[in-house]
């Protein structure tokens, strides 16, 4: 069947928008073999293919603007594929209505045929990304520290204390001490330091190195991050919209908390180190000390291995979250 045919199966573009703007919830079917018919609704934004059920399912978890959903309607098994509209009622419509040619005119499987809707409509569905594994176990081991804090000394002053999102000197600032949490997968206590200034102490203020070791949990032990997330949140009670502005500059987005299926737990106790004249942290006043026109230098990052460095205390209430000096 030519595209001129397909085309006149379908609403044109006038109509179609006569139709949404109406803003009345309506069903269109779409005639052929299987069952096809579309669901308008206007209120809450979104268009739904609803069709027979076939296996294997689409996959779109990935995806941003459209989900998958099977269910049974009066002993039938139907496949409901909706699209958020989100100001684009052509590409809304025009996706779910390739996806009702491949079924129906090409006979395509289900599967097949909404790949190729998505095929031709990817700009609007653009990948969720979501944290990378790197960034996933950064946050991982900053909410567990925050987990920590926010019943030791109060959701207020912890929510506060909790700077780095916002691309502060150091991720956790104290009265007299700042706080870089570092968190690792690997068995030994081995992290990447970025930048000349991560490790440069804050005038006036010591600077303890926090490190945190997780490892992924069999069965269901340890954490997923949203549920880390959802916990830490029920901790900061009223200053809940603080902490979610955090959230959200990390780049955690709740709606795509299904993109984070791993659970971890901790490896072991965590350590600090206090970063003094004996912690080999590579600072622009130390490199300036050997390298000659060493301002030239950028982009410096670098990895140190702490495990077998002598570790710290940290001022109470924080000394219960890391392993004691005799330890």
């Amino acid at each position: 069947m030519d595209e001129a045919v397909k085309d006149a199966r379908h609403l044109t573009y006038a109509n179609l928008e006569l139709l949404w703007h109406g803003g009345a919830p309506l069903v269109l079917p779409v005639h052929g073999t299987p069952q096809c018919e579309l669901q308008f609704d206007p209120e809450v934004g979104q268009i739904t293919l609803v069709t027979d059920y076939q296996s294997p399912e689409p996959d779109l978890a990935k995806l941003q603007n459209i989900s998958f959903e099977p269910i049974c309607i009066d002993g039938r098994d139907v496949a409901r594929i909706t699209v958020r509209v989100d100001h684009n009622v052509h590409g809304a419509y025009g996706l779910l209505a390739v996806i009702a040619d491949e079924l129906q005119v090409d006979n395509s499987p289900l599967a097949v045929a909404v790949a190729a809707g998505v095929e031709q409509y990817k700009d609007m569905l653009t990948a969720r990304r979501g944290l990378t594994t790197e960034e996933e176990v950064g946050l991982l081991g900053e909410l567990m520290f925050l987990d920590y804090l926010l019943p030791a000394i109060g959701s207020g002053p912890a929510v506060q204390a909790w700077l780095g999102p916002f691309r502060e000197e150091h991720d956790f600032g104290f009265d007299g001490f700042d706080l870089e949490v570092k968190t690792t997968v690997s068995e030994r206590r081995r992290h990447v330091i970025a930048g000349l200034n991560q490790l440069v102490p804050r005038s006036g203020a010591a600077l303890l190195l926090l490190s945190i070791q997780v490892t992924r949990a069999g069965g269901e032990t340890g954490l997923t991050l949203p549920g880390l997330v959802a916990q830490v949140r029920t901790l900061a009670g009223a200053n809940v919209v603080g902490l979610d502005r955090l959230l959200f500059a990390t780049g955690w987005r709740v709606e795509d908390a299904d993109l984070y299926a791993t659970r971890w737990t901790l490896r072991n106790t965590p350590r600090a180190y206090l970063v003094g004249t004996d912690f080999p942290a590579i600072t622009e006043a130390a490199l300036a000390s050997m390298i000659p026109n060493a301002g030239l230098l950028s982009d410096v990052s670098y990895k140190v291995d702490v495990t077998d460095l002598k570790h710290d205390a940290m001022p109470a209430p924080l000394s219960g979250f890391v392993e004691s000096q005799g330890e």
